[in-house]
């Protein structure tokens, strides 16, 4: 049995859980999805292999997340993709790591200790007029604020916030739309674009966005792959997010844990998936 993790927020298979599930079955492989919080460990240890595709619902109580990955590890469950993985990927301080090796990323900057001085000082020296404040571990833009200079005196910011990023705003996203690029075992497999509502600067779900299949360009897909080739292990699922520039991507997201990949919009993607995941089973 190979089960994919899901949230107790949205209980009903996604059209990409769906395709996922319907690709497995057609191979002969039991499969089903049980909400992560809920299911006891023991039934996702019995598992040959667990997917956390679906565990959108983990914002509320980050250190909850870790702590099921820590116990399905232990009780040896079978986690793809693999736990060092998860945890690398949970910090979205993997970006200042992808910024030290010399890949694109907005220009970023890790708060232990987020407050409105600190900020100030950051934004004065960059020259910034415009920056996202965002939590360390979080999904969907849920804890995410614009910070315009202009409005610094009223800006909504709790001293005693902890363990923030701040970004240099890309401002360019409004018109661009982000891109997504899903691969599957270190191959590039289909491409996304997330069109953002006019007045919106968010790319996520809840903030209205529309969806278009896009071809992606050579050096999209290179430049894609040049992310992935940093990691310590080839993720059998990857989902590279980012803005395609004349001038070259730029990385917004890596997401290696529970990634919507949009395999309805791309054809045999849900079998190739399905094909990968009993080949890392041997």
């Amino acid at each position: 049995m190979i089960l994919v993790a899901i949230c107790s927020e949205y209980p009903h298979p996604t059209p990409n859980l769906e395709a996922v599930l319907d690709a497995l079955r057609a191979l002969g492989v039991e499969a089903d999805f049980v909400p992560w919080k809920s299911t006891p460990i023991s039934v996702f240890a019995e598992a040959s292999a667990v997917l956390p595709l679906c565990c959108w619902d983990y914002y509320d109580d980050p250190a909850a997340f870790m702590d099921w990955i820590d116990a399905l590890e232990t009780r040896g469950a079978r986690l793809l993709n693999e736990p060092s993985l998860l945890r690398w990927n949970f910090r979205k301080t993997y970006l200042l790591e992808l910024a030290k090796a010399g890949l694109p990323v907005p220009k970023t900057f890790h708060l232990p200790y987020a407050n409105h001085v600190v900020i100030v000082k950051i934004m004065e020296a960059q020259g910034w007029q415009t920056a996202v404040l965002k939590p360390v571990s979080s999904q969907s833009g849920h804890g995410v604020q614009k910070l315009v200079w202009a409005e610094r005196d009223r800006w909504s910011i709790d001293d005693r916030t902890t363990d923030m990023l701040l970004q240099e705003f890309q401002a360019d996203i409004a018109s661009l739309g982000e891109t997504t690029m899903t691969f599957i075992d270190g191959v590039f497999s289909h491409a996304v674009r997330r069109v953002l509502k006019h007045g919106e600067w968010r790319a996520n779900p809840q903030f209205g966005i529309t969806y278009e299949p896009v071809t992606a360009t050579s050096d999209m897909i290179d430049a894609g792959t040049s992310y992935l080739a940093h990691l310590p292990q080839k993720p059998l699922y990857a989902r590279v997010d980012g803005i395609a520039r004349d001038s070259g991507f730029m990385l917004t997201e890596l997401e290696l844990i529970d990634p919507y990949l949009y395999c309805e919009f791309a054809p045999g993607s849900a079998e190739r998936l399905a094909r990968a995941i009993l080949q890392r089973l041997g």
